[in-house]
């Protein structure tokens, strides 16, 4: 077999985008498989188990309209048709062409500086599994060397792989559209379907252990608020669905950090719709959740709270303030990553705040600011309260006690120095919407504590962080 050959199929397996050699559409999914447990958790109702299938559904339903999850279904469609051909044309391979390809992959991998073991596709498929992927592969070569009349010592190329999908596709009927299917659906050739979990598995397969571990999150989080819900007796109505969208759309047209886009605009830039929304488990825990949380603590509760520390509660829930950041990072001994001391960096922005009757602070920002989860937004943080955790007291501090447009002396903190810009101040809130925030807050409050008691182990006993990683600055 020609070398190329191979190193085709190394580029297949494990390009950036997912290029699955084929899910079983005819029996659907190893049952073995997907019913495999991935962790484990602690519930009030006992022990509980996550498997690889529930994971695997929530994934595909998350990542199905992101460009993952539109290049894995289109691999799921190709896998489809290749089957199909090769069933047609007698050309499914042996078991001696599989191990000798599966051994010369291997080979190239290791040519090329990859540790097989490593990569995650590998690591999270049995190697049956793996024989199976490259058989759709070899069975695709199979049957464009048939059509193109090659003999053995011409390659395929991928121009003459992809013209054959291509072909393919056109001349079979494909819906991939999600809109246009029947949930639990993530494609159908004619009239079969191609079941959502099967795309699920081919995510599941492919991705790293953060993602598959912020999936197991998700789901641990789903089954448990469904739990409490079901114990309290709270239920989340069709009627509740809609109310909860009605009111997205509203705070969306009043909230400037949209800048006037619609509620579906918003949606559509994540290729989502409000009819997703309906379908999606997630929206409907946060209605959950929600309702729980009114139950717990109803509103004349929350308003005796707030009224027996006015001050402090609106710090912590009233207006918000958009606050844009330059920030120099300073030790007090300076090393190679960190060379400023605090006097060197606060007569450096002493220096940048200068120019800054010439340039804007956005500017500015981008070049100075040692900050990488805002450098690239021209400094721009958001919108923030008071007491946000999102800066550090001083800022904040100096922050609020600008107006509109000011921006502060440079400020020391911690973890180095900052000139923090006012860009906008929002609307004085009336008491409902003050009560609003301090629901979202028990709401997540109630989620972490959530995921903490859970105690959630992986399946091979190590402990999953509640916590799941956020970008932020370091």
């Amino acid at each position: 077999m020609p070398t190329g050959h191979c190193s085709l199929l190394f580029t297949f397996l494990f390009a950036a985008a997912f290029q699955d050699p084929g899910v079983r559409t005819a029996g659907g999914v190893d049952p073995a498989d997907a019913s495999a447990a991935l962790a484990r958790y602690t519930s009030e109702h006992g022990d509980r188990v996550v498997t690889r299938g529930d994971v695997a559904l929530e994934m595909a339903f998350h990542l199905r309209r992101k460009d993952d999850g539109r290049a894995a279904c289109a691999q799921l469609v190709k896998s489809a048709l290749v089957r199909r051909a090769a069933a047609r044309e007698g050309v499914w391979p042996g078991s001696t062409a599989l191990q000798a390809r599966w051994n010369e992959l291997r080979s190239q991998m290791k040519a090329a500086g990859r540790d097989p073991d490593k990569e995650p596709l590998l690591r999270n498929c049995p190697e049956s599994v793996l024989l199976d992927y490259l058989a759709v592969d070899l069975a695709h070569e199979q049957l464009v060397r048939r059509e193109l009349s090659l003999s053995k010592q011409e390659q395929v190329s991928p121009a003459m792989l992809e013209l054959w999908v291509k072909e393919a596709r056109e001349s079979a009927r494909i819906i991939d559209d999600p809109d246009q299917l029947p949930i639990g659906t993530a494609a159908k050739l004619g009239d079969d379907g191609l079941p959502l979990l099967d795309l699920g598995m081919l995510l599941l397969r492919s991705s790293d252990h953060a993602e598959i571990d912020k999936f197991v999150r998700q789901v641990v989080v789903l089954d448990c608020i469904e739990d409490t819900a079901r114990s309290e007796g709270v239920e989340a109505l069709a009627e509740d669905l809609r109310m909860e969208i009605d009111m997205r759309k509203t705070m969306a047209d009043r909230d400037p950090r949209f800048g006037g886009l619609s509620f579906e605009q918003l949606l559509r830039a994540q290729g989502l719709t409000p009819d997703w929304l309906l379908q999606s488990r997630v929206f409907r825990a946060q209605i959950l959740q929600k309702k729980v949380i009114a139950k717990r603590h109803p509103k004349s509760q929350l308003l005796a709270r707030l009224a027996s520390d006015r001050s402090g509660e609106l710090e912590q829930f009233g207006a918000r303030r958009r606050l844009a950041i330059v920030f120099l990072r300073a030790l007090d001994e300076p090393n190679a990553i960190v060379p400023r001391d605090f006097d060197k960096a606060l007569a450096d922005l002493a220096i940048v705040s200068a120019r800054l009757a010439k340039e804007s602070f956005e500017s500015v920002a981008r070049i100075e600011s040692d900050d990488p989860g805002t450098k690239m937004r021209g400094g721009d943080c958001g919108w923030l309260q008071r007491r946000s955790r999102d800066l550090p007291e001083p800022v904040l501090a100096a922050a609020f006690a600008l107006s509109s447009g000011g921006v502060s002396e440079p400020i020391r903190a911690d973890d180095g120095c900052y000139l923090v810009k006012l860009m906008g101040v929002e609307p004085t809130l009336d008491d409902d919407s003050v009560i609003a925030r301090m629901r979202e807050q028990l709401v997540e409050d109630y989620t972490r504590e959530l995921l903490k008691e859970a105690n959630i182990r992986r399946a091979d006993g190590t402990r999953l962080d509640g916590n799941d990683t956020t970008e932020g600055r370091k």
